[in-house]
């Protein structure tokens, strides 16, 4: 009986999943051979990120449905529960660019229905805002703000980075697993660009994020809602023909409910362009700290003023700094990074300090397959006394192979997982290991060109 309900819940999606194959296949293979060769070819052997899936000056849709499998859906380890999960999901992308501006703007929603799990259907939201204006000659404004509502685990994209991107430009901390909660963020940043001569460019940034948690599972658990605040300003310098170095001032004010941290950063920067694809980026410097940290008890809302149990205030010196590098080439691209930095620890504790390494590697196989790898391992410590020894060690990675039916149908097979384990005095937390298998369809329904390209 439990074999005949497992068959009647996934057979429409594999019904759907059949027709989308059929219909498209044969298509395929009746477009002449002098347009759909090239293009496909130029398709399967020119690796994209997700970000470039947007042709400019053009608005897209595209459709994507999956079945997958979590081991365990609440993340945690002493009460495992797996479930098979049915997901669909959309992407509207519109890329506009002008002699003066530019405009982009994506937004990606996706539900996910657990069977083995009755009233636990989620909803996931992302959304991109990207534009810029050249009011005058040497004189760029720029604006950018993502937002995401995360009710569960994200869905493998197409074709997409995984991996968070590790670098100077100041974010919340991405190398974190957040079981059990609801998590809002945005993030919006402006840029005033002036380049002051042929080989200079000064910009001065400021940004604000919102990190917020709700419908914690886990009664015991005290995630801190973040308030981020940031500004400075880049000096870059054309050195030479392939290298460009450069000089940065960071102000970071991160607000934790009563607690507020403040991080002065400056650094120098480093970056290299070989002709064979190679690229290059070191960044380091000092880290000045004042912390002034509240110590919330387990239970309470972290955001409730008056109910601290204990309080510090102590400032220090830190060293921090990074690099980045990537290869690409027609048919393979291959990025590694690494960082340790200040920075908030993503709900856990108050500030932390963050050393990650990361690496993405894509390749095109044969004819229309692409295979993607990339895997992310940090660990985040806790900067202040009221955390003492606290730690959490986070492991990600993921395979996925892609293989191209159509010029609008791409099937996607992948593997996922995640480990996180907590160090020191903090008992409402939880030691975490998942594993996510997907089989994923992805459809483009149109392409509306806007004007000229």
């Amino acid at each position: 009986m439990r074999c005949w309900r497992t068959v009647q819940t996934h057979l429409p999606f594999l019904l759907v999943c059949g027709a989308l194959v059929y219909f498209a296949t044969p298509g395929y293979a009746q477009e002449s051979q002098d347009t759909s060769e090239a293009q496909e070819g130029a398709t399967s052997q020119q690796l994209h990120y997700a970000d470039e899936s947007t042709p400019q000056n053009s608005v897209v849709v595209d459709l994507n449905e999956q079945t997958a499998y979590d081991d365990n859906v609440f993340g945690d380890n002493a009460d495992r529960v797996g479930s098979t999960i049915l997901q669909g999901g959309a992407h509207f992308g519109l890329q506009e660019e002008r002699e003066r501006s530019a405009l982009s703007l994506d937004y990606q929603p996706e539900a996910l229905f657990y069977t083995a799990i009755p009233g636990y259907n989620q909803a996931n939201h992302y959304l991109s805002l990207k534009a810029k204006y050249d009011p005058a000659r040497h004189f760029e404004l720029r604006f950018e703000d993502t937002g995401s509502y995360l009710n569960g685990i994200s869905s493998p994209g197409l074709n997409a980075n995984a991996s968070p991107a590790l670098a100077l430009s100041p974010t919340f901390n991405q190398t974190t697993i957040v079981p059990l909660a609801r998590v809002f963020t945005d993030e919006g940043r402006a840029d005033a660009i002036y380049q002051s001569s042929r080989r200079s460019t000064l910009d001065f940034f400021g940004s604000a994020g919102d990190l917020n948690f709700s419908a914690v599972a886990n009664l015991q658990e005290s995630l801190f809602n973040t308030q981020a605040y940031r500004g400075g300003v880049d000096y870059t310098y054309r050195w030479s023909a392939n290298s460009t170095v450069g000089i940065s001032a960071l102000h970071e004010n991160l607000r934790y409910g009563p607690s507020m941290d403040e991080i002065e950063s400056p650094s120098l920067t480093y970056t290299w362009q070989g002709k064979s694809g190679l690229l290059v980026s070191l960044y380091g410097g000092p880290e000045y700290l004042r912390l002034n940290d509240v110590f919330i008890s387990p239970g309470v809302v972290s955001s409730a003023p008056g109910l601290a149990g204990a309080r510090n205030r102590e400032s220090s010196w830190n060293g921090g700094g990074g690099f980045s590098l990537s290869w690409r080439s027609t048919r393979t691209i291959v990025t590694l990074s690494g960082q340790r930095l200040a920075t908030d620890s993503g709900g856990f504790f108050t500030s932390v300090m963050n050393t990650a390494g990361s690496f993405d590697v894509r390749r095109s196989l044969i004819r229309h397959w692409d295979l993607l790898i990339d895997g992310v391992a940090a660990q985040s410590a806790s900067l202040s006394p009221l955390f003492r020894g606290a730690a959490l060690h986070d492991q990600t990675g993921s395979l996925k192979i892609e293989r191209q039916l159509s010029s609008r149908l791409v099937v996607q097979v992948g593997y996922n997982a995640g480990r996180q384990r907590v160090y020191g005095d903090f008992p409402f937390l939880f030691d975490m290991n998942r594993n996510y298998i997907s089989l994923g369809f992805f459809y483009r329904v149109g392409h509306i060109p806007l004007g000229r390209h």
